[in-house]
């Protein structure tokens, strides 16, 4: 059976009191509600999500409406003196006709309306029905005097009608407010009671003060809720903070520990040289993605860097010597930085070689000119070299002819090439020239020494003419080479397993 949710009088009395109310769900509700002045259950009309706030909102609005209206001061009520109902007044909330009328007045606008004695029942206030009562029985004047009194003391009315006008008062205070109440109410209607201008200071005056009292200590226990929770929160706060930041530095330190595994791996390492290696060329785009297609990387690697982004920082080291990655923050910031710096590192190697290679093939080999344009042209094949002009590299070819005539170096000469082959002069004999001699030495490099010597006292010669390694590096290459060149000899004279037998027991006598 549906259920009526709102009566015509109880519209009415939201249509004429929504103004004062300011809610956005009625205000939205309004055109409908003045459309149908009975809303039920099963109205067509009403949506569910209408049906809702109607629902839970109708009795807080006629509340909250009740306070929105007072009795009119200077006609709190009246009773027509006609007896013909025709001659009545309609009631503005049930619309039927009444001999005692009630004046009330909106408090936000000043609109007046006539309510009849039943239906101002329904929608009046505690206010209202207190002054009603007496209006009505003992002193018609009631209603300004008491607008008179709250306007000199508006504390009155919400001692006498606020219950929660002291939310955070202490439940020790409670006697006394209650004391506060009752004394002001016995006040007030004695001063309501008899039409008089006097207010009564005097009589309320204990109240008053105890009433602000009891303000203060309700302020200072709000203040100190306040500050309790907000205490509470701020250890939530630093609690949560703390949690966080263990969780952060568990993940962190748990990411540092799988990183540093990762990076201290051989795989890693080798991957990382074999990257940059190809890097430092410095090539176009489609060589280097062939070149680095070649390269395997770990199964770890794979999942942190692609093709696409080892391109880009190709190209950023191309054209900056660095490797940033700053478009590239998915991409680990120690993968990039292990590519920078052995990105560097071996561009800084690379270009030493190449300037001990242009200074050898200009200067510190004894070779015909044709041979040394030849040199000096293949080392403009790679990127360092192509810096360099092809005139440049043919006055390059006559360099040793001029430094033997004691000409300087042409000052239209790139900078860094003159200071390149400076260095090396400086360190030149003075009766002869010598090549330049290298930091470091490949596989290949050293191969190439052993190959063509009758013994091994050449190869030494020549390795320590050639190369300037670090003491340890220098004696661990030459026993390599070395043994190298003994194991060669014995393939070739096919006598290694018999060397190898007596290697083995010469060990066994140790």
């Amino acid at each position: 059976m549906p259920t009526t949710i709102l009566t015509p009088a109880e519209n009415r009395f939201l249509q004429l009191t929504y103004p004062a109310l300011a809610d956005p769900a009625l205000t939205q509700l309004m055109p409908q509600l003045r459309d149908h002045p009975t809303v039920k259950t099963n109205s067509d009309w009403l949506t569910t999500r209408a049906k809702q706030v109607v629902t839970a909102s109708r009795v807080d609005w006629l509340v909250q409406g009740s306070l929105a209206w007072k009795l009119l001061a200077r006609l709190p009520y009246a009773v027509n003196p006609s007896e013909q109902r025709s001659q009545w007044h309609h009631c503005a909330l049930c619309h039927l006709p009444v001999r005692y009328e009630y004046h009330v007045v909106l408090r936000s606008d000043g609109r007046e309306i006539v309510v009849g004695s039943e239906c101002v029942k329904k929608f009046m206030s505690d206010e209202m029905q207190y002054l009603m009562t007496i209006t009505t029985e003992q002193n018609f004047h009631a209603v300004a005097q008491y607008d008179a009194l709250a306007a000199r003391y508006p504390q009155v009315p919400e001692i006498l009608w606020v219950a929660d006008a002291l939310p955070d008062l202490p439940a020790a205070h409670h006697a006394q407010r209650r004391w506060v109440k009752r004394g002001t109410r016995s006040t007030v209607t004695g001063y309501l009671e008899h039409r008089t201008t006097v207010l009564p200071e005097r009589q309320l005056s204990p109240y008053l003060q105890g009433y602000a009292d009891l303000q203060a200590k309700d302020q200072a226990a709000h203040a100190a809720i306040v500050a309790r929770r907000e205490q509470r929160v701020a250890q939530e706060r630093t609690a949560a903070e703390r949690a966080q930041q263990a969780a952060w530095q568990a993940a962190a330190s748990a990411q540092t520990t799988a990183e540093q595994q990762l990076r201290q791996s051989a795989p890693y390492r080798s991957w990382v040289t074999a990257v940059a290696t190809v890097i430092v060329r410095r090539e176009p785009l489609a060589a280097f993605k062939a070149a680095i297609a070649t390269v395997t990387p770990p199964k770890a690697v794979s999942r942190l860097v692609n093709g696409y982004q080892l391109g880009v920082m190709a190209s950023e080291f191309a054209h900056q010597g660095r490797i940033r990655a700053e478009r590239l923050q998915i991409v680990p910031r120690y993968l990039v930085a292990d590519l920078d710096r052995e990105s560097q590192r071996l561009a800084a190697q690379r270009q030493r070689d190449w300037d001990d290679d242009v200074f050898n093939a200009a200067v510190g080999f004894d070779l015909p000119l044709a041979e040394r344009q030849a040199r000096l042209t293949q080392l403009r094949r790679g990127w360092e070299g192509r810096q360099l002009s092809a005139d440049l590299v043919a006055e390059l070819a006559t360099l040793r002819a001029r430094l033997t005539q004691e000409q300087t170096l042409p000052a239209t000469w790139p900078p860094a090439l003159c200071q390149a082959l400076r260095t090396r002069l400086a360190v030149q004999p003075a009766d002869a020239w010598v090549p330049a001699r290298k930091n470091h030495a490949t596989p290949a490099q050293l191969h190439a020494l052993v190959a063509p010597a009758p013994d091994f006292a050449t190869v030494r010669a020549r390795f320590t003419r050639l190369y300037d390694l670090p003491p340890e590096a220098a004696a661990v290459t030459l026993s390599a080479l070395e043994q190298y060149y003994l194991q060669r000899r014995d393939r070739q004279a096919h006598r290694q397993a018999a060397t190898q037998a007596l290697v083995d027991q010469l060990f066994e006598n140790d």
